[in-house]
């Protein structure tokens, strides 16, 4: 279950008095409507904040998503994360938008993804990741995977080659030539580890972990942090942000049926961001 969470726009005496919050049900949402807002304390917020810590972990309830303005209230989110309660931030959703991700650089390269060389960084086999694995095998050229843990990925590996014919080279080896690689995708490597790495000066760098450092002072290539989520109109709400809301739509279903909504759904990725902000399309070419 997620929990959304407002702050009252405008609130009765009693909720102000006792840090009372109320519960309301709109359509298929169970809303909780805080009684703070932009003036209010750091003490009371703390204060109202346990309070609904309590509450939510009392109905086992780990999920919330925060409207625009509690968003950026860090008193707010810090006494919810001390608490274990996960805030739907869209990282989520971008880990299922990764493929569309490379298939726009690819487009921004004049290139046809099935002609290019991808080489993956990845530690955890989840299904999330198997599956973007299992994407890029079957619609690039040549796909390479550097791990810490080859024996996650080894059956994923044989599987492609004995039901498909598909050939993963599969590498722990921090040395591996990196230079015929398109695009180095960063799926959970830290920056010290990424950084271990001989990366070449002109590489194409997509990290999802986002806002990740490429250290080397020869690097001039392309390091993708960030990117834009283009969410139908339909989707958004007064109040959140849309890409969190879809999120939330798709949060607890399967993950075969998540990529299929999203593909139903036009969910589409918009400008790529660097650490100087947005990429202009023609530095790829």
């Amino acid at each position: 279950m997620i929990i959304y969470i407002k702050q009252f726009k405008t609130m009765k005496l009693i909720y102000r008095i006792f840090s009372l919050f109320k519960i309301e049900k709109e359509e298929n949402r169970t809303i909780i409507y805080l009684p703070i807002n932009k003036h209010t304390r750091k003490r009371r917020l703390e204060r109202v904040t346990n309070k609904l810590s309590k509450y939510l972990y009392n109905n086992a309830i780990k999920n919330v998503v925060l409207q625009n303005e509690l968003m950026q209230n860090e008193v707010v989110k810090n006494v919810l994360y001390s608490n274990n309660i996960n805030i739907l931030d869209g990282s989520k959703l971008s880990k299922f938008l990764m493929y569309n991700i490379i298939k726009k650089i690819y487009a921004y390269k004049n290139k046809n993804i099935q002609a290019g060389e991808i080489t993956v960084l990845v530690n955890e086999n989840n299904s999330i990741n198997v599956e973007n694995l299992n994407l890029l095998a079957r619609n690039v050229k040549r796909l390479n995977i550097i791990t810490n843990n080859t024996h996650k990925f080894s059956k994923l590996v044989e599987y492609l080659y004995n039901e498909i014919g598909i050939i993963i080279k599969l590498s722990s080896n921090k040395n591996t030539n990196l230079s015929h690689s398109d695009i180095i995708v960063n799926i959970d490597f830290p920056e010290e580890e990424i950084n271990k790495l001989r990366i070449p000066i002109n590489s194409i760098i997509l990290n999802m972990p986002k806002n990740i450092k490429i250290n080397s002072k020869k690097f001039s290539g392309i390091n993708i942090q960030n990117w834009e989520i283009k969410i139908p109109e339909k989707f958004g709400e007064e109040d959140f942000n849309d890409v969190i809301l879809y999120e939330a739509s798709i949060y607890n279903k399967t993950i075969p049926s998540v990529f299929e909504q999203i593909k139903l759904d036009n969910i589409k990725v918009g400008n790529l961001i660097g650490i100087n902000g947005v990429i202009n399309r023609n530095e790829f070419v």
